[in-house]
């Protein structure tokens, strides 16, 4: 059996306006685990972290912090 993820992303979008900028990331990160994220400038790097961190809401897509739905709950909460 494998552990659960401490961060999941399920089907992750992000659009500003009509340009959309993230589509359909999906990721798990297990508890101790290790991931990079790498593209050119423009690929949407800052706007996946920002979902994660609640500085962006996803315009689909959920985010949960160890089984949590956290999306779109700003960082300070």
């Amino acid at each position: 059996m494998s552990p659960s993820p401490a961060l999941q992303l399920q089907e992750v979008h992000k659009s500003f306006g009509p340009t959309p900028i993230i589509r359909g990331v999906t990721l798990d990160v297990v508890a101790g685990e290790r991931h990079a994220v790498i593209g050119p400038n423009g690929a949407g790097k800052s706007t996946l972290f920002n979902i994660v961190s609640g500085r962006f809401p996803p315009t689909r897509g959920t985010v949960r912090l160890k089984g949590t739905d956290i999306t779109g709950q700003p960082p300070f909460e």
